[in-house]
């Protein structure tokens, strides 16, 4: 799980409900919910995402939701110890690196496909330049698949501001109408009024909290899980770019090195 996520969602939710209910007072919670400004925010959203997106790239943030909540069970610095080993298989010769590769990394519960792919091809016999095209063609449309999905949720945090102002406008085109009809005996105009404004009110609060809370945030966590694999594939052709050239491991190690961060460098004692 990823903790961080976790934590500044719950943080979050619990800071601004304190917050709420201490601003509330004696009205409670209830106010605050009013299911026609919510099928207005996000069902003007998500529809307007729709027309501007295919409808599958709109599902396709359903799929990144378990992504943002999770973490890769391996560092960078688990691909290099797994590089540096089939380094040394690669070195006897395409049979050793293809049982190599039926094994499970030491380091971590399963090789990165990137990786494996790459060094089966090596073991298949295929020709170095063939290959390094094939795993650059993979990111590079991987990369561009991910940052539409960025984009789409970007676009929604975009859209509820607007949608909330559109229902806010709604809300007070009703208020003003029902302010040149009479109030019933006994009923307070002003008060009416000030409910009836809070009303219209309540949906630009949602279209802000969705954007600001939810969508965009979310939009920039992918956005730096896109980022974060674009180096774990730029490792892995490296890895394979010297594994194919049967690099000694010491050369992959110290070449690999500089994808890690200073302390995470594995060095001559390890």
């Amino acid at each position: 799980m990823n903790l961080g996520t976790i934590i500044g969602l719950v943080l979050g939710i619990g800071l601004l409900g304190y917050a709420a209910l201490l601003a509330a007072g004696d009205m409670g919670l209830g106010k605050l919910w009013d299911t026609v400004s919510m099928l207005v925010v996000l069902g003007g959203a998500i529809s307007a995402t729709a027309i501007a997106f295919k409808f599958d790239e709109v599902l396709s943030i359903l799929k990144s939701f378990s992504r943002i909540f999770s973490d890769d069970p391996f560092t960078l610095k688990d691909i290099v110890m797994d590089a540096i080993n089939l380094a040394g298989e690669a070195r006897k010769g395409p049979q050793d690196l293809a049982k190599a590769l039926e094994g499970v990394p030491e380091t971590m519960p399963f090789r990165v496909k990137m990786l494996g792919q790459g060094a089966q091809f090596i073991a298949d016999g295929m020709k170095k330049d063939d290959i390094i095209k094939i795993l650059e063609t993979q990111e590079e449309y991987r990369a561009i698949r991910y940052g539409q999905r960025v984009n789409v949720m970007k676009t929604m945090g975009v859209y509820t501001p607007a949608f909330g102002m559109i229902g806010t406008l709604i809300g007070l085109v009703f208020m003003l109408a029902g302010m040149a009809v009479p109030p019933p005996p006994g009923v307070d105009p002003a008060a009416a009024l000030g409910a009836s404004m809070a009303v219209a009110l309540i949906t630009t609060l949602y279209g802000a909290l969705f954007a600001n809370f939810f969508f965009l945030p979310f939009a920039d966590k992918l956005n730096g899980i896109n980022q974060a694999q674009k180096v774990e594939s730029e490792l892995c052709i490296a890895a394979v770019s010297l594994l194919a050239d049967k690099a000694h491991p010491l050369t992959v190690r110290d070449n690999l090195n500089a994808f890690l961060d200073r302390p995470d460098r594995i060095l001559d004692e390890e």
